[in-house]
């Protein structure tokens, strides 16, 4: 009877053993998926952000070229086969100006020594 009593808590506690050790398994499972949840949600968050800040961004830029001048819309309107545009530096164009006003001044003084 001692005998059987004792394999008996040995079954018992080989039982309790392995429900502790299954107990354990199921907790890591739960650990690991409400993890993967938790990392899926902070991707999603991640993502969503992003997107928010890119729409932003769009919409200020297309705020910016939203309005248009007189002139640009009607540039729009036409139908031109070629356009071309001259842009103009006034620093250089002052510059030769002034360069040619003191050659010039330089040439008329040799040629009023000159003649004399």
């Amino acid at each position: 009877a001692a005998a059987k009593k004792a394999a008996a808590d040995k079954k018992a506690a080989a039982d309790q053993k392995a429900a502790a050790a299954k107990k354990a398994a199921a907790d890591q499972k739960a650990a690991a998926a409400k993890k993967a949840a938790a990392d899926k949600k902070a991707a999603a968050d991640k993502k969503a952000a992003a997107a928010k800040k890119a729409s932003t961004v769009s919409t200020s830029s297309i705020k910016t070229s939203k309005y248009q001048s007189t002139s640009e819309k009607r540039r729009a309107e036409k139908s031109e086969f070629l356009q071309i545009s001259v842009y103009v530096d006034t620093g250089k164009v002052l510059g030769l100006v002034a360069l040619g006003v003191i050659v010039s001044s330089v040439l008329m003084a040799g040629l009023l020594l000159f003649v004399r």
